[in-house]
């Protein structure tokens, strides 16, 4: 009587295990990558070569949240398809560039926080005496 149970508790754990949701993350498509890289870069005006006005404009309405997921998208796509990450004729691919760009704006943002707060000479500071 006691295999029974066991056998049944065995069998009902198995089944409530393999009923979990699986997060099982896939490789995104070429062509949904490309797209992206294609939509992307049209936002920012002057693309591949803006000035820094232009970058700006380009990126100024993305949420740091929304950066964040494109980067992240990029290096899975570069990850996934690495002749994106491949220059072309000698100029950095245009998956490269553009996520210089998103680095770029971040770190805008990051300083035009530090100086928005005054904090930026108290950062210098802690700079100045090693705390990195």
């Amino acid at each position: 009587m006691m295999n029974w149970k066991l056998a049944v508790s065995a069998v009902t754990l198995s089944l409530a295990i393999a009923a979990l949701p699986q997060d099982v993350k896939h490789a995104p498509t070429l062509q949904s990558c490309v797209g992206d890289i294609n939509l992307w870069s049209s936002q920012i005006p002057g693309f591949p070569e803006p000035s820094y006005d232009q970058t700006r404009s380009g990126t100024k309405s993305l949420t740091m949240r929304e950066i964040d997921g494109r980067t992240k998208s990029i290096a899975e796509c570069v990850s996934a398809y690495p002749m994106l990450g491949t220059a072309q004729s000698g100029r950095e691919s245009a998956a490269l560039t553009l996520t210089s760009y998103y680095d770029g704006e971040k770190e805008m943002r990051y300083f035009d926080f530090l100086v928005r707060h005054g904090m930026l000479s108290k950062f210098n500071e802690e700079d100045e005496a090693g705390q990195r």
